[in-house]
């Protein structure tokens, strides 16, 4: 086998014990305050037919033409591992008669994300998303209850003032067609000054060329029409009551008329939290309306606003201070009180205790453990604490050592943790 070989691929990244407490913690977080939204999990295959996220996604966004994973599997099915949540949390939903169901409904996901982008600074091949999706509810309070999900799980992370959150409004599918017409016509116009890529998104889709981060695009922009000059009355009375609720319940906001979103099913309010400070990857948590992704999937029309967190980069703003446990380790003397110290040490797991027993090694290596694993208790037992059904329990804390009887261990060590 080959050195590279025993590299993890380009892109990802293994997660030991420190990192996957706070990995655990962010989707612990996310989750209890979904639950106090009334959302349900839900978890979906990491890969689908491609056809689920090649219809919805859309072939001129960046995702599907440049960064899905997409192989054919030995019975000549093309499958695509997911590059996003949407797609086929609806493909689940339609597949399993969930939207037969009375609504609205809600749902929590969470797993891994794969995309073929370059890998940098908060950004990876393979990665991993909190997800938020509702269904059967077009009323513009759904978008603003959603938003106000969004902002207090950033919170209760300590990171929402590391972010600001810019809103926009697609407005509705005439906006679309005359803006897209309206950019089209302009952007003609400088075609040879386009990046290759937004040449191509010229013809596919102008609305694409906003998301583009390539300089020559950019500066183009400045002078391209805004799409708030194609609202419909409908569409512009909607998105000043979203942002006058917003206003309302003190949630802080922007409005982006820039702001699009990478993928072609967004209808209407658009939103992501981006951070605030330079040399980072720019979104941290986005999402909007997909009024007509289910219409596409299925013969209903039915309505549907959801949002997604990367959660590697939330670690990267969260300086979480969680509590570390330290172990309680019981040591051995010799090989004679060997069984003696697993009873003990499984009555205490039993109990709730985290506890470290050495299965091998003589009593200098598992004193020497428990310092490693800054362990504060260690119950010692020798052929006198076996003899007299007790055990000694030294606190590394403060230097001091007692005896216990063995009954009284467990009440001893919860008194002093």
């Amino acid at each position: 086998m080959s050195t590279h070989k025993l590299q993890p691929v380009r892109g990802t990244k293994d997660l030991f014990a420190d990192e996957i407490k706070i990995f655990n913690h962010i989707v612990a977080t996310a989750k209890k305050r979904g639950e106090n939204f009334g959302f349900e999990e839900l978890q979906t295959p990491i890969f689908e037919f491609s056809e689920v996220f090649e219809r919805n996604l859309g072939e001129a966004s960046d995702i599907i033409s440049k960064e899905v994973y997409k192989f054919p599997d030995r019975g000549g099915n093309t499958l695509t591992l997911r590059p996003e949540f949407t797609a086929g949390v609806v493909r689940a939903l339609i597949s399993n008669g969930e939207l037969q169901q009375v609504l609205p409904k809600k749902f929590f996901s969470y797993g891994p994300i794969f995309r073929y982008d370059r890998p940098q600074k908060g950004r990876q091949r393979q990665f991993h998303q909190i997800n938020f999706e509702v269904f059967g509810e077009e009323n513009f309070f759904c978008d603003v209850e959603a938003i106000t999900l969004a902002t207090l799980i950033l919170k209760d992370l300590g990171v929402l003032e590391k972010t600001t959150l810019e809103i926009n409004s697609l407005g509705c599918a005439q906006t679309k067609i005359n803006y897209e017409s309206a950019l089209r016509e302009y952007f003609t116009k400088f075609k040879n000054e386009l990046s290759a890529d937004s040449q191509i998104r010229l013809e596919k889709n102008p609305l694409r060329i906003l998301d583009s981060k390539e300089a020559q695009d950019i500066e183009l922009l400045a002078d391209a029409p805004k799409i708030s000059d194609f609202y419909s009355d409908e569409a512009k009375s909607r998105f000043d009551s979203t942002l006058n609720l917003l206003t309302k319940f003190n949630v802080k906001h922007q409005v982006n008329q820039r702001l699009v979103r990478g993928l072609d099913y967004y209808t209407s309010t658009v939103f992501e939290f981006a951070m605030n400070f330079e040399g980072a990857q720019n979104a941290v948590l986005a999402g909007g309306r997909y009024d007509n992704l289910v219409e596409k999937m299925s013969d209903k029309k039915i309505p549907a606003f959801g949002f997604a967190a990367g959660i590697e980069r939330l670690m990267l703003l969260a300086k979480l201070d969680l509590p570390k446990t330290r172990p309680i380790a019981v040591n051995y003397i010799s090989e004679n009180e060997k069984v003696y110290a697993f009873e003990i040490a499984q009555r205490l797991r039993k109990s709730g205790f985290v506890v470290e027993f050495v299965c091998s090694g003589n009593f200098k290596k598992q004193m020497k453990r428990a310092s490693q694993n800054d362990s504060r208790f260690v119950v010692i037992l020798g052929e006198e604490e076996m003899k007299n059904n007790e055990a000694s329990v030294k606190d590394f804390d403060n230097s001091s050592e007692q005896k216990v009887k063995r009954e009284l261990l467990v009440a001893y060590l919860e008194g002093k943790t």
